[in-house]
């Protein structure tokens, strides 16, 4: 038994000297400001360094000031300013990678020209962690977050306001989450809120990408609301690989001024650019819709085509449960109510669907390359100019 054990001792020693000789060094003040500075540059931030000081043996804690963001994409020109921004740096085993840790401060502003654009920001233990590629100058992995984040325009009284706040990007993720938002007008007249929102992407085990979003509790100032909404779809026509640069970027974009609705918008139309070239369709796996009693399950296969009407083309099917409630408000083709009369496609729609069991209604639906709406073969909607 001595050899067994000899040969163990020997193979923990090297495994040991091994780690030793692959963990993070040290970083000097140095090049953590160097690799900052570049990041700096490269996300288009302008700040001054206040202070610098090595910590914990093996890392650099760098402070800045008088922090300035250029918000691009908005329709007025913004610009983020803050002060006091704790930035950790530390080496990686990974060559030319280094982690951040950034801590933001508990106040700041959006700036803007015109005052009603202007906002004071509170976030409480806002951040995030990101790992830097210095040799190629790009971001590997982002986590960010906030406990709570709050905007008040200070003459109008307009305020928005989140908790729970996550951003991340990992090589197999990408997630944007939030819970508890509202949203007012003037003097804080209540405009909206939802209890909780994700938005998901990730690639299948094929390579596909997917994309899941859902909201619960959404309320708005109107008749008809989704407030539980739940979609799953993928697309085997478009992989993650194709589909993980575009994302990457527009988080980037997110993350470094461009208006978050502008961004988006970029994200879906760059998306829907690759799934048309490559001209394969688009599965909505599943989705879920609730809204004052009414309950809406059903899937779709969609395909992105730049002659069609609305981007898309494609067939989906669902059941509804509660019809009753929607006859009631709506009314019938033959005798709609004063709010059926402004939506008649709404009416037309309702009732081209078929009993199915235990009360739902069935619909089968399609939608046509010239932007018309069939269902149950009954085209309840129809573009403005007659096609």
């Amino acid at each position: 038994m001595r050899m067994p054990h000899a040969l163990l001792s020997v193979g923990i020693c090297a495994i040991s000297m091994i780690a030793l000789n692959t963990r993070a060094h040290a970083i000097s003040i140095q090049d953590a400001r160097t690799a900052v500075d570049a990041i700096l540059m490269q996300t288009g931030i302008a700040a001054t360094e206040l202070d610098a000081r090595a910590i914990d043996g093996d890392a650099v804690e760098l402070v800045y000031g008088a922090i300035s963001l250029d918000m691009r994409g908005y329709s007025t020109a913004r610009e983020l300013t803050m002060d006091d921004v704790h930035v950790t740096v530390r080496d990686t085993d990974t060559a030319n990678h280094i982690d951040l840790n950034i801590k933001l401060p508990e106040r700041a502003k959006m700036q803007a020209e015109a005052t009603s654009d202007s906002r004071n920001l509170t976030m409480r233990n806002a951040g995030g962690y990101l790992r830097w590629d210095t040799a190629r100058n790009i971001p590997v992995t982002f986590d960010g977050s906030a406990d709570f984040l709050t905007g008040d325009e200070p003459i109008t009284r307009k305020h928005w306001m989140m908790n729970g706040l996550v951003i991340q990007w990992l090589p197999e993720l990408a997630r944007i989450a939030w819970q508890a938002a509202e949203w007012t007008g003037a003097n804080r007249e209540k405009r909206g809120s939802i209890q909780s929102a994700s938005f998901v992407l990730y690639p299948g085990e094929a390579g596909e990408t997917h994309l899941d979003y859902a909201h619960d509790g959404l309320w708005l100032p109107s008749l008809f609301q989704p407030r539980t909404v739940r979609v799953k779809s993928s697309s085997d026509g478009l992989p993650w690989s194709e589909a993980q640069p575009i994302i990457i970027k527009g988080f980037q974009d997110i993350l470094t001024g461009t208006a978050p609705r502008v961004a988006r918008r970029q994200i879906g139309d760059a998306l829907w650019k690759k799934a048309a070239s490559n001209g394969a369709p688009i599965k909505v796996d599943e989705f879920y819709i609730e809204s004052r009693g009414l309950e809406a399950l059903g899937s779709g296969e969609f395909l992105a085509q730049a002659a069609a009407r609305y981007g898309f083309t494609g067939d989906f099917d669902f059941k509804l449960l509660g019809q009753n409630l929607l006859v009631d408000l709506l009314g019938t083709p033959n005798s709609p109510t004063l709010l059926g009369a402004l939506v008649p496609f709404a009416v037309n729609g309702l009732a081209a669907g078929r009993p199915g069991p235990q009360g739902t209604m069935e619909y089968d639906g399609e939608l046509l390359p010239d932007g018309r709406v069939v269902v149950n073969g009954l085209t309840v909607f129809r573009v403005a100019d007659g096609s």
